[in-house]
Formats: structure tokens, sequence, C-alpha cells
């Protein structure tokens, strides 16, 4: 019996042992995910401040107490949204999809990633299932228009347009989105309606005024075109859209030496569009300036190899 009672008593105390060992073990993990909360929070802090070197190392530190943090890989697929490095970003957030598939935050901003990467019906896939916990997040519609209209499914996006209208009436941004969009239809009163609101609403953004000129432009209002242009310039003589915008005028109206001032200076501004020097290019050539036609051609196969293409297409 007492030889009984001696191994019952070693198995009693080996219990104990296994039990205060499981419950610091529970307590040690419990503590790494409240430190790792905590860095999260301390990291999207960072993110708001727009410190993005100093909220990466504070998501990365999460992640080292607790590698299934969630939100530490969605605050690290901000970062790289925000750094426009899409690909590194749609990895953060597969990372946190790995671990729950329906984790909103993560559907939408890899969302966000595949538009950034062109990969248009994927980011709509992601945006389907963020909206149908929110169908009326304004943010979302938002970006499922911009899929949908390069899908072509142009119904549709008037459709999302409309609500992001209805859900901000006081938001500019989404009356020039929807007028973008009509002009796109062909829709050119309409277009004019919402720009025009738009600029009631953000009376001193040149972008308004160099966007509702272009859609002047396209319904052959031509002076109320260059109207727009001039004004928008005449707020900010560093808007780029209103020099390649008016530059485009000027060729639609034959006036070469006038297209070539403003599209040098839209390149000035903004020496990374592949598009302006196509244009430019084109009004040396009705120049006869081979050598500088040549050149501009030159830069924007450097830019955009396939942009020359489509342009030929």
């Amino acid at each position: 019996m007492s030889g009984n009672h001696s191994f019952k008593g070693k198995l009693t105390s080996f219990a104990i042992v296994c039990v205060i060992a499981t419950t610091t073990l529970a307590c040690g993990c419990s503590n790494k995910i409240k430190r790792a909360e905590l860095l999260c929070d301390e990291g999207m802090q960072r993110l708001n401040e727009n410190c993005l070197d100093e909220a990466r190392a504070k998501f990365q530190e999460a992640l080292k107490c607790s590698p299934r943090c969630l939100p530490a890989y969605v605050g690290i697929g901000e970062i790289e949204l925000r750094s426009q490095r899409f690909a590194e970003a749609k990895d953060a957030f597969d990372q946190a999809l790995k671990f729950d598939s329906r984790f909103i935050a993560a559907r939408r901003g890899r969302g966000e990633a595949y538009l950034g990467l062109k990969e248009y019906q994927a980011a709509l896939d992601d945006l389907n299932v963020a909206l149908e916990v929110d169908p009326n997040q304004t943010a979302l519609l938002s970006h499922r228009v911009y899929a949908y209209v390069n899908l072509g499914r142009l119904d549709e996006a008037l459709e999302d347009s409309n609500k992001c209208v209805a859900n901000s009436p006081t938001d500019p941004a989404y009356y020039v989105n929807r007028g973008l969009l009509r002009q796109k239809r062909g829709e050119f009163d309409q277009a004019l309606a919402d720009l025009t609101q738009a600029i009631s609403l953000e009376e001193y953004n040149p972008m308004n005024y160099a966007l509702r000129g272009k859609v002047y432009e396209s319904s052959g209002n031509w002076d109320a075109a260059l109207e727009d242009y001039n004004k928008a310039l005449s707020i900010d003589s560093t808007c780029y859209s209103a020099y390649r915008n008016r530059g485009n005028y000027f060729m639609g109206l034959g006036r070469w030496d006038d297209a070539v001032i403003d599209l040098s200076r839209a390149i000035e501004l903004n020496p990374n569009d592949a598009r302006v020097y196509f244009e430019r290019a084109s009004a040396y050539r009705q120049l006869g300036d081979k050598e500088k036609e040549q050149a501009d051609l030159k830069e924007v196969e450097r830019l955009d190899p396939t942009y020359l293409t489509g342009a030929e297409q």
C-alpha cells in the first residue's frame, strides 16, 4: 500500500508540475499576444502619422511576438500600398488570408493591390467579398467602380458610382469619378453636371477645371474648354493635367507650336509619363522636326515599351 501511495504521490506531483508548466506557457503566449496587439496599435499610430519606417518596425516586431498577428500583416500591406509596391502589398495580405480567408481588412487591401497590378478580375473578386460584410462601404464601392471600368462593365460601374455619391453627397471626389465615367459613356451633359457640382464643392481645385475642360472639348465646346484650362492654371501654374490637356487642345486646332510649349511644360512637371512624350512627338512630326520626334519616341519606349504598340492599334 505504501508503495502504491508513493507512486500516486509521484503522479500527483507530476500532474501539478504539468499544470504549472501549461499555465506558464499559456501565460507566456497570452503575454506575447498582448505585446503583439500593443505593437500593432503603435504601428497603426505611426502609419496614421505617415512614419512608414517606424510603422514597419512595429509591425515586424509584432510578428516576432505572434506570427499569426493578422493586423500586423495588414499594416505592412498598407505600407506597401502607400509606397506603390503592389506585389509586396499583395504578398503581405496573402499572409493574413492564409490564417483567415474572410479577414475583411486583408481582402480589401489585396483588392487594392490587385488594382495597382492591373489584375482587375482578381481585384473585383476580393472587393466583392469585402462588400458582402458592408455593402455600402463607400471607399470599397469606389475601388470596385475602378475595377468595373477597366473590365468594361460600365453599367455596374455607374450603379456603384451612384451609391458613392448618395453616401457622400458633399465629397467632390465622387462627383469627379462619376463625371469621368459618364464622359467615358458619352454622356457629356451629365458628366459636365457632375464636374460642375465638384467645382461648386471645391472651387479652388485646379484639377476639377482641367477635367471639366476635357469634357467640354469632347462635347465640341472648344471655347469653354480653353477657359477651364486657363482657369486651372490661374489657380495653380504647376498643374500638370491642365498643361497636358491644353497641349492636346492646341493639337486639335492645329496649333502645333503652342502644343509643343504646353506639352514641354507638362514634361518638366512630370517627366515619367510616356503619353506626353508620344503626344509631343506627334506635334513635332506635324512641324517637320524628325529629330525631336524620334527623341521623344525613344523616351516613350524607355518609359513604357508597350505604349507604342497600344497607340498604333
